[in-house]
């Protein structure tokens, strides 16, 4: 916290940045130049530094009057008249060296020449360094606001899985409560359980693969309660590495999906769902038989909240998503590097 109130008071980033240059400009008279002449030197820093000073503390200014308002005209110009009047300062208060030509003393332009360049010179390395700065602040910056904005994102996504999943489920528990109204209150009870996980998790970044597996279980058996004996439902776990993170809440929409387009009243209904864990991964592989004459409605929002939070939490080759759909099968995989 103080290094950045460091940083954004500008009068003493701006003393260490000229203290800096000092120190590297004696360093470099020091080993280049005999004892007797870098202390000469080293006396007349002071004021050259400051000569420099005056054009490039202008020249800011002009930078956010002009040029950052697109008056490059004017800008050019300011800039020409900040290098005149910074070399007629210079010469001002370091008098430049006298060549005699017949009976006339002349300055030697050699020295206008130099000041001029010098400070053209300045001028271009400071504007780099203003600007690069400015760069990599707003660089950090554009992070800052992506974050918070992914996270705004995957708030809304939990809170629409939430409803999804609370939508779904009292659907199921109207059908149950006009074929089988005695198992209400057990189902009721499942619910329950199942609502306390949803707020616990979704106050969460990540839960583990074990309790995430538990919480299908149960999501599975408050299921099973409403269907026929027509339909089969498997549900297998190889779960060597219980205690892994896993994003909450990531695998119910294609648990959902099985029930909601595999039953039908008439024939043979099989779900299968198999969830197992390898040292680096955890996949999921649903299957479920399609009932003749099924037409899926459109999409909701199981699926593309699915992909968005995928792509949030196991973005690129960290997840693979593939699904296989046929009038009577329809099969998806779900692979994650955790």
């Amino acid at each position: 916290m103080k290094i950045n109130r460091f940083w954004r008071n500008r009068v003493l980033r701006h003393l260490l940045g000229w203290l800096l240059l000092v120190s590297i400009i004696a360093a470099m008279f020091l080993a280049v130049l005999p004892a007797a002449k870098a202390e000469e030197m080293l006396r007349s820093i002071p004021l050259h530094l400051a000569l420099l000073a005056v054009p490039i503390y202008l020249h800011f200014w002009v930078l956010g009057r002009l040029l950052e308002q697109r008056r490059y005209g004017r800008y050019a110009l300011a800039t020409l008249g900040i290098v005149l009047f910074g070399t007629l300062l210079d010469a001002f208060f370091d008098s430049p060296r006298i060549t005699v030509i017949g009976n006339d003393e002349v300055y030697d332009l050699s020295d206008f020449a130099n000041a001029s360049t010098g400070i053209l010179f300045a001028l271009l390395v400071t504007t780099v360094i203003r600007y690069t700065r400015r760069g990599i602040i707003s660089h950090f910056q554009m992070q800052k606001l992506r974050a918070l904005q992914l996270e705004t994102e995957l708030s809304l996504l939990k809170a629409q899985v939430n409803q999804h999943f609370l939508f779904n489920t009292l659907n199921n528990l109207y059908g149950l409560s006009l074929t089988a109204p005695a198992q209400m209150p057990e189902a009721l009870l499942q619910l329950a359980g199942l609502m306390r996980y949803q707020l616990d998790s979704s106050r969460q970044n990540t839960v583990t693969v074990g309790t995430e597996a538990e919480y299908l279980a149960n999501y599975i058996g408050l299921e099973k309660l409403r269907l026929r004996s027509n339909t089969q439902v498997e549900f297998t776990t190889d779960l060597p590495y219980p205690d892994r993170p896993l994003a909450p809440l990531l695998l119910l929409p294609l648990v959902e999906n099985c029930f909601k387009h595999a039953i039908g009243p008439s024939g043979e209904n099989t779900i299968r769902i198999q969830l197992s864990q390898s040292d680096v991964g955890l996949t999921l592989r649903t299957d479920n038989s399609v009932p003749p004459h099924f037409r899926p409605a459109p999409s909701g929002l199981g699926l593309p909240n699915l992909r968005a939070r995928l792509d949030q939490f196991y973005p690129g080759n960290r997840h693979q998503f593939t699904v296989e759909a046929t009038e009577a099968h329809y099969q998806a995989t779900l692979a994650l590097v955790l």
